[in-house]
């Protein structure tokens, strides 16, 4: 028994963290213990003898006669108390005839005194266990799109003073073989003067450049980025403002300068290269080809350990570059001139896309005389996107579909409909619509909309209910005893749906607050953290980090699916887990209860 109980520890955390020869003295001068079903361990008010491991069976935690918390095989039991020497909060109480491993108190103190990464362990807050663990559940596949920009090879900040004649700053940029000048000091940045400027704004005029100072051709403000963002959000940066450089910022000072034709050279298939590729092919086959070769890339990103929030995005620009050209192309055909908006819904609207999934979508436009035209114009697209490679959306909510493809007092009188005369499918279609995001077009049409819809239910908050209804829904699928609940039969025996059960009532949830609030943003954790106050501090942190961990194992086992030849869905095997990642999905849709409690309580939908 010695040895099975040393193999238990070496392959539990935070055991699994001592050298050798602790774990076999902690062996030694344990023991075990047999509780039979209904016993009390330990009461309130207790301060316990041991650190208890459950090695068989389960407990429940009751405070004043209720029951608050499951513990089950693998779990601690006495630690709080032990190491912040306190009473013990709850009685614990079998719920099952157990087994114990008893680890006396001075040996698990000693332990933790001399283990800080053992002591860790049991201090970790539940925000910081669910954000190391979509780290853990990840591999190891690197890519420098995702470096952080202050590990990369900056230029030098180098500065002139704005009274600096442009002669004097030309001749220090040679000499420094920079092609550009900050002007003023790190913690002061006044502007930004590049070769171009000296060309257009000096040479291309005849001006005599002993006249002309610094601060006459300086570009201000200046476009800056943080040193700890990834060097991916410098890219698109840089690509959506049209500009070649960003001075990198870090405490408030310049650092350095990060420019784009350094991080071409550092880097090969990138988000850069790509976008490069799309803009200039027109051939729709190539453009399949590059697609195919986004996605495989899109793939080994998801298998990294980093934040998913991040690559998320870079899959909706990657997206959105697509489209663009479809666009472009389509355009080019028809040679009209008209006034619309191509808009992006659901989780593409939200940023929130991860393998190969449909994209919805659809056309704000201005002049109700050319319906005809612009649907034309939306079935082109659409034609278009699927050759490209993307998937068809199902429920057909395209821009080649003329119940997506509206004018704008068109798009008005049917989000009214949906708001006065609320059905299932209504709820859903202005769920999916309150995620829309311009990637073409005029952008000033979608938010039209979007201030229409808040001012449509601020008129009518019976609405804001049914729609938080659709958060309660689903319940996460755990039971009384801590158990995950899975399908008994059919195709998804064993498995659970993580998007109904977890994802889903976040992202609706979190939607349903950002209508009532005016809020504009679309990514579920952009609009969690505009609603920090609202949901409470805590609350939206944990939100957080149990959206990404779930999001996360949602993708871990898409791209196993995908790997055996299976087509890739929301639902998981909880028994393929770890212990440690169970216990996270777990503390995960604990959470998610709390988030529709906080919901149900909220709009008086329970008490």
């Amino acid at each position: 028994m010695s040895l099975d109980i040393k193999e238990f520890l070496k392959n539990h955390e935070p055991f699994s963290l001592l050298p050798e020869f602790q774990i076999e003295y902690i062996v030694q001068n344990s023991s075990l213990d047999y509780v039979p079903k209904d016993e009390i361990l330990i009461k309130s008010g207790q301060i316990p003898s041991y650190l208890y491991i459950i090695l068989k069976g389960g407990f429940a935690l009751k405070k004043d006669g209720n029951i608050v918390e499951f513990l089950e095989k693998g779990d601690f039991i006495g630690d709080t108390s032990l190491i912040f020497n306190q009473e013990n909060q709850f009685t614990v109480q079998a719920v099952e005839d157990s087994i114990l491993l008893l680890i006396p108190a001075d040996i698990f103190k000693d332990i933790i005194n001399k283990h800080p990464e053992f002591k860790e362990f049991f201090t970790k807050t539940t925000i910081n266990k669910l954000a190391e663990g979509y780290k853990k559940i990840q591999g190891s596949i690197d890519d420098s799109s995702l470096l952080p920009i202050k590990d990369f090879p900056l230029k030098e900040a180098f500065f002139c003073k704005k009274d600096e004649d442009i002669v004097e700053v030309a001749r220090k940029m040679s000499n420094k073989n920079l092609s550009f000048c900050l002007v003023g000091n790190p913690a002061d940045l006044q502007g930004i003067i590049t070769d171009k400027d000296l060309k257009d704004r000096v040479i291309a005029k005849g001006k005599e450049p002993k006249t002309i100072t610094a601060e006459d051709i300086k570009t201000f403000p200046v476009e800056t980025i943080e040193s700890d963002k990834f060097l991916f959000e410098a890219i698109l940066k840089m690509i959506n403002k049209n500009i070649k450089r960003l001075p990198v910022l870090e405490d408030g000072k310049v650092i350095g300068v990060i420019q784009d034709r350094d991080i071409f050279i550092f880097q090969s298939k990138n988000i850069l290269h790509f976008i490069k590729q799309i803009e200039v092919e027109k051939d729709i086959k190539v453009l399949r080809e590059i697609y195919v070769n986004v996605q495989e890339t899109i793939k080994n990103l998801f298998k990294t350990g980093k934040d998913i929030e991040i690559l998320q995005k870079y899959t909706a620009e990657l997206n959105d570059r697509f489209m663009q050209k479809a666009i472009q192309l389509t355009l080019e055909e028809f040679k009209t001139e008209t006034e619309f908006s191509f808009i992006v819904l659901g989780s593409e609207g939200r940023k929130e896309q991860t393998l190969n999934t449909d994209i919805d979508n659809g056309i704000i436009y201005t002049d109700e005389f050319k319906h005809e035209i612009i649907l034309k114009i939306g079935k082109s697209i659409i034609d278009k996107l699927l050759k490209i490679g993307f998937p068809e959306c199902p429920g057909k909510v395209m821009a080649s579909n003329p119940l997506w493809v509206k004018s704008v007092n068109n798009w008005k009188n049917t989000i009214d409909n949906w708001i006065f005369r609320p059905t299932s499918s209504s709820i859903m279609y202005l769920s999916i619509f309150m995620d829309l995001r311009t990637i073409y077009g005029k952008e000033n049409l979608s938010k039209i909309l979007k201030k229409h819809i808040f001012n449509m239910v601020e008129n009518n908050k019976n609405f804001l209910v049914v729609m938080a209804l659709k958060t309660l829904e689903f319940e996460p699928p755990i039971g009384f005893f801590r158990n995950f609940i899975v399908e008994k039969t059919g195709e998804h025996k064993n498995e659970l749906d993580i998007k109904k059960g977890g994802i889903f009532p976040i992202v609706q949830g979190t939607r349903v607050l950002a209508l009532e609030n005016k809020i504009e943003d679309t990514g579920t954790i952009d609009r969690i953290r505009q609603l920090r106050n609202k949901i409470g501090v805590n609350l939206a942190d944990e939100l957080i980090e149990s959206f990404k961990f779930l999001q996360t194992l949602r993708l871990k086992f898409q791209l196993e699916k995908l790997s055996e030849g299976r087509k890739p869905d929301n639902y998981i095997n909880p028994e393929k887990l770890s212990k440690f990642e169970k216990d996270l999905l777990k503390d995960a849709f604990k959470v998610v209860k709390k988030f529709q409690e906080m919901i149900g309580v909220h709009y008086r939908i329970r008490v």
